[in-house]
């Protein structure tokens, strides 16, 4: 080894020297020429000896380590020796030296070919090993080779192949951060992205979605982001909803999807009118006025050159379509949708308003389900098909409705699911029975029973799960509002918002117009509005009416006025309600009759008590807000008193019988009418009183009727033979020797007595019979308006206009109140279509001989829209089946 000194004296030695002239191994170059290796290397060991500045050498030896022949063939100590060759002759500047070794063809060309070349094999084994490694090996030790780029390529190759290999978002994320310039940029680039945004957002929900659109606003997947968050944040289909969304993120597409579907949202809920108010768009305003134009009349079928046309209630066309059939409720009920159904080529098809074909395909119905949605019924099931053109629902089901514009329950397999406009599904078909209770779902499976506001399951839709407890049994909907449920044989009381108003327990619970009555192993507990002092008390037995409340602790009752000021009275031995307003009370040896303003009347020995209930409420079996008790003795002498204990009537009758709340009839040997003061309103003259209808109280005497109706101040003595029956307020119907005649409230005849039967037209106008023939006669002057009538049936066409369907021995025909006749009746057939309001008549003339139907549609004034003639088979199709 040599010292330090050694070294110094070396270098100074070397830079001496080249003042003179350096060494060329010139012999070296012969030898090698010659390919003698042997005597190559032993002459550029001596020539080294000689002057180690001596690049020709450190060339050749550099050639020498890449030539096969070589035993010592070495790529990279000929590197070495080629690195050291160029740096000496840099160093030279001598004109003789430069021209020295030019003569053995050592001059810069041929150092950066040989360089070039020892990079070029170096490159070729690194390439053959292939690792990071060897790469950046050549690449720090071969820093100016022209193999870099493809070293570095290299590098890239193997970088990107472990990328793939560990294919992670993170991986890729590394290489694009290292290589930007890699040819492979582009797709781990792309492959990052892919995987971020799958990670990212795996789990489908909302919050993922927004949260990388937010981190990533230029991701390439924004295009399928953007529909995802539309999908889940307006499932609910509510406009609000629509709104926010497109506030966030607006889109041309999307409030195209979200303005249709917002416009039958709309519209169920508070019309079309003020649509355009809230939603103004200069795209769509023409569009929906168009609609709200076309929607505002009802459309019927009309059958022209063998398809089918839709003309509103005046007649005028409104839509042509190549459709050849209709659906039966099509041609027996007017159009009200703003949708028509009918069939052609073999398909069905369903048209909008303004002529758009919305859907064709197989099926046998289409039903208007609400807030734009239309159930298509077919023979494998139902689908579900929204009018702004899509399909929501494609498989079929057993059966699909529309809740509200939120929810769609579906059954399938008899079970019930609930699905949304979008796809998501908030609940799985796994229910028994889903159904709506008021504001609030009913959810049943075999466990039980759930009540939820459909907020509750919105979440469900984002893949969250909702709070549903099944904690009820039964569940019922009471009048009040408040919902009954029980479970596990316990019973409780829910608020409208789902509280409790009475907890569960051991009880039954019964609503009462107090509050609540509960029982609970023989006792009970009585929640009452006016007395909340009472609920933590128990009783052993409750009665009760509409005035009184009387409660039973130990042996003793206690007596509560529900709607007036009377004192509680206590101490009471026994209690019985008596109707709506009275109560019997004993206390002692006493009973007392109690009245509904607390008044009491004691009863006396050999009298007995009935209560007096009106027939009028008797009939409709309503409670007697009004009634009248009355005291026996065994002489028939009789006290009546009124609600309030004040004694209208005393004296001996047969009977008394309450008529009606101002009216009671009295029975001795004939009969009288007295009010509820007493006032008589008909004397003891006639044999007999009957009963009471609406006011109106038959008489009879010696075989004959007659009427009173106090109230009126009506007064007919029994005089006929029948039954007098009110017409009007101020027309009698009577009848004298067998045959019924009008007669007014003053007894005077009205009109002969000549009819068999008479029905009711209009208060001016009658319906009335001689044998088998109807006549419409006016009752102020007996003209006959129509006459030879068979049968007749009135029909509704508006609340101002009575109308009639008359047949006669000709035909059919109609009559109006206000108008007359309307149309003749020569017609064999005739039929109401549109609405009562706007009626548009379909009449029918068959032809027989020739097996034509010549149909004529006249409007509500009985003028002919048009006519139109039929073969039968073409007939059928237009024709409303007779029932």
């Amino acid at each position: 080894m040599k010292t330090r000194g050694q070294q110094v004296f070396a270098s100074s030695l070397i830079l001496f020297i080249t003042f003179f002239s350096i060494e060329v191994p010139k012999r070296a170059f012969r030898m090698y020429e010659k390919r003698d290796i042997e005597k190559t290397v032993e002459a550029l060991d001596k020539s080294i000896e000689k002057d180690t500045l001596n690049p020709a050498a450190y060339y050749l030896y550099s050639v020498l380590h890449t030539d096969s022949l070589y035993q010592g063939y070495d790529v990279d100590e000929a590197f070495n020796y080629i690195t050291r060759a160029i740096a000496q002759f840099k160093s030279l500047s001598d004109p003789k030296d430069l021209e020295d070794l030019k003569d053995v063809q050592v001059d810069s060309a041929n150092l950066e070919i040989q360089r070039d070349k020892v990079d070029a094999l170096k490159f070729d084994l690194v390439a053959q090993v292939h690792t990071i490694a060897e790469y950046e090996a050549f690449i720090k030790k071969h820093s100016d080779a022209e193999q870099i780029p493809q070293a570095y390529a290299g590098i890239h190759r193997l970088t990107f192949k472990a990328a793939q290999e560990d294919h992670t978002w993170q991986a890729y994320k590394n290489f694009i951060d290292a290589f930007p310039s890699a040819k492979e940029y582009d797709e781990a680039d792309s492959l990052y992205k892919l995987l971020i945004y799958n990670e990212r957002t795996d789990d489908g929900k909302l919050a993922s979605y927004q949260s990388f659109l937010d981190e990533f606003p230029g991701t390439p997947y924004r295009d399928e982001i953007i529909p995802e968050i539309f999908k889940i944040r307006t499932a609910t289909n509510r406009i609000a909803d629509y709104e926010a969304f497109l506030k966030e993120y607006p889109s041309e597409e999307f409030q195209q999807i979200a303005y249709k579907r917002i416009y039958h949202v709309f519209k169920e809920k508070y019309g079309t009118d003020e649509f355009l108010k809230y939603f103004p768009s200069l795209n769509w305003n023409d569009s929906i006025r168009n609609v709200q134009q076309l929607e505002k009349d009802y459309w019927v079928p009309k059958l022209t050159d063998n398809t089918i046309e839709f003309v509103n209630s005046n007649g005028t066309s409104m839509l042509k379509t190549k459709l050849t059939t209709v659906p039966q409720n099509c041609l027996c009920e007017p159009t009200i949708a703003d949708f028509v159904v009918g069939s052609y080529f073999e398909e069905s098809a369903i048209i909008s308003r303004d002529g758009h074909l919305l859907y064709s395909g197989n099926f046998t119905n289409a039903r208007d389900a609400g807030f734009g949605f239309i159930i298509l019924e077919a023979e494998d099931g139902e689908r579900l098909f929204h009018k702004s053109g899509e399909m929501i629902i494609n498989e079929p089901k057993e059966a699909i409705e529309v809740l509200n514009e939120s929810l769609i329950r579906t059954a399938e397999n008899g079970f019930f699911g609930l699905e949304s406009i979008n796809g998501l599904r908030y609940l799985e078909n796994e229910f028994t029975l889903i159904d709506t209770l008021g504001r609030f779902l009913w959810l049943e499976k075999e466990d039980g029973i759930a009540l939820v506001s459909p907020e509750v399951l919105f979440p469900a839709i984002d893949g969250q799960t909702p709070p549903i407890e099944f904690a009820y049994d039964e569940v019922e909907l009471l009048g009040n509002g408040r919902i009954w449920v029980s479970r596990n044989g316990q019973e409780a009381i829910l608020d409208d918002e789902l509280r409790m108003v009475i907890p569960f327990g051991q009880h039954q619970i019964y609503e009462e117009a107090y509050g609540w009555l509960l029982k609970e192993k023989g006792k009970f507990r009585v929640l009452h509005d006016r007395y909340p002092e009472l609920s933590g008390k128990t009783f052993s037995q409750v009665k009760s009416n509409q005035q009184w409340l009387a409660l039973k602790e130990e042996d003793k009752w206690t007596l509560y006025d529900q709607l007036g000021s009377s004192s509680i009275q206590q101490e009471i031995d026994s209690v019985a309600t008596l109707g709506e307003n009275m109560v019997m009370l004993q206390v002692g040896n006493k009973l007392l009759a109690q009245f509904k303003n607390g008044k009491q009347l004691t009863m006396e020995k050999d009298w007995s008590y009935k209560l007096l209930i009106p027939q009028s409420y008797v009939k409709t079996g309503e409670p007697a807000v009004h009634d009248y008790f009355m005291l026996s003795n065994f002489k028939n002498y009789r006290k009546v008193y009124n609600e309030f204990g004040r004694e209208i009537l005393s004296a001996t009758f047969n009977e008394v019988v309450a008529l009606e709340d101002n009216m009671l009839r009295l029975q001795k040997r004939n009969a009288a009418l007295a009010d509820s003061t007493g006032h008589y309103l008909l004397n003891f003259v006639y044999d007999g009183i009957g009963s009471n209808e609406d006011g109106y109280v038959s008489t009879l005497d010696k075989g004959k009727f007659g009427v009173i109706n106090p109230a009126k101040q009506i007064n007919i003595p029994p005089v006929y033979e029948k039954l007098i029956e009110p017409y009007t307020d101020t027309v009698m119907v009577a009848v004298k020797d067998k045959y019924k005649g009008f007669i007014n409230t003053k007894n005077k005849a009205l009109t002969a007595f000549e009819f068999d039967e008479v029905a009711y037209f209009n208060d001016s106008i009658a319906l009335v019979r001689i044998e088998d023939e109807w006549l419409l006669e006016n009752i102020k002057n007996e003209d006959i308006l129509y006459e030879r009538i068979t049968d007749w049936e009135i029909i509704e066409v508006g609340e101002e206009d009575k109308t009639l369907f008359i047949t006669t021995e000709t035909g059919q025909g109609i009559y109006s109140e206000s108008m007359g006749q309307i149309i003749e009746p020569t017609y064999t057939y005739i039929r109401v279509l549109g609405t009562p309001k706007d009626p548009i008549y379909f009449a029918v003339k068959l032809v027989a001989e020739a097996n034509i139907y010549v149909v004529i549609y006249y409007d509500k004034k009985g003028n002919k829209l048009f006519t139109q003639s039929f073969r039968q088979e073409e007939y059928f199709k237009i024709a409303c089946p007779a029932n």
